[in-house]
């Protein structure tokens, strides 16, 4: 009766070993996690009655994995994030207008620089990170 419960529990221990799904190496991993971020954001409007406006920020914000497989989504404060491409030689790409650029500096920090507008009008956010 005993080798047929050691039979079993080898069994059910090698059912469930076996049915492990292990998750492979992504490129993307040693970006992911805590982050500190340190933001200067800038609105500016040039009109006949002109605005402008300034703050500076730090937030303790994260980098997750993105919708599909070469993306991150970098959330920088409360009520910002960015969905960026990233490669496999940690090149990032898909920012939402051609004034926009970053980078990672490869020892755990980012630079992010993030313009939309246009016309003598725009918002600005310079991001500044580093890996906690």
């Amino acid at each position: 009766m005993k080798i047929h419960r050691k039979i079993y529990w080898l069994l059910l221990g090698l059912l469930i070993f076996t049915n492990c799904k292990k998750e492979p190496f992504n490129y993307r991993n040693k970006f992911l996690g805590e982050w500190e971020f340190k933001v200067d954001r800038t609105e500016f409007n040039t009109d006949s009655v002109g605005y402008y406006y300034h703050d500076s920020l730090t937030f303790f914000g994260k980098i997750k994995y993105g919708t599909n497989d070469d993306e991150i989504l970098i959330e920088y404060s409360n009520d910002n994030s960015i969905m960026l491409t990233i490669d496999k030689e940690n090149i990032l790409s898909n920012f939402p207008s051609h004034y926009c650029n970053g980078e990672f500096d490869g020892n755990g920090k980012i630079h992010l620089y993030l313009r939309w507008g246009g016309l003598g009008a725009a918002v600005t956010h310079t991001v500044d990170g580093e890996k906690k």
